[in-house]
Formats: structure tokens, sequence, C-alpha cells
């Protein structure tokens, strides 16, 4: 378990290392990542699957399929125009 914590995008609450050590690229406590959900989670998985048939042919040949995570900065914006709201009213 490392020891290292940073605070969370949305309260600024520590973020628990343990949440760190198994995604290290968070940005939001447990709880937050948890409501974040309804804006489609704190990141957006995008699969692309390889393939190795020639080009032009009709045969298809697929390979590996590779997935790539991209921050979902809008979510998150929203998440926190939320809080923020709580917060006043």
């Amino acid at each position: 378990m490392s020891d290292r914590t940073r605070p969370c995008e949305v309260c600024g609450e520590p973020i628990d290392p343990e949440r760190i050590d198994v995604l290290p690229e968070t940005r939001l406590c447990t709880e937050h990542a948890k409501q974040v959900a309804r804006y489609g989670g704190e990141f957006l998985l995008t699969a692309t699957q390889s393939s190795l048939g020639k080009d032009g042919s009709l045969k298809k040949n697929y390979g590996d399929v590779s997935v790539s995570r991209k921050r979902n900065t809008e979510g998150v914006r929203r998440l926190i125009d939320d809080y923020d709201r709580g917060r006043k009213g």
C-alpha cells in the first residue's frame, strides 16, 4: 500500500491510498467516483480491434483488441458544478 495521497478534484478530501494504488490516474475520491458514473464515469474507454487481413481482401482476420482510456473531463466538470450548487443551496 502506498502512503501517498492527493486531494479529490471535487471536494478536496484526501483520496484513499488504496484507490491511488489501483488507479494511479484517478483524481476523485471513492464517493465522487461513484457519483460521476451518472455522467459516464471518470474515464471513457475506447476499444479498437486490429485487422490482420490484407488490404482490399474480403476475408476478415482480426487480431487483438487495444483499449485506450481518456479522462472524462466533461463529466467531472458537471460533477463539480453539481457539488458547488449543493454547497451553496
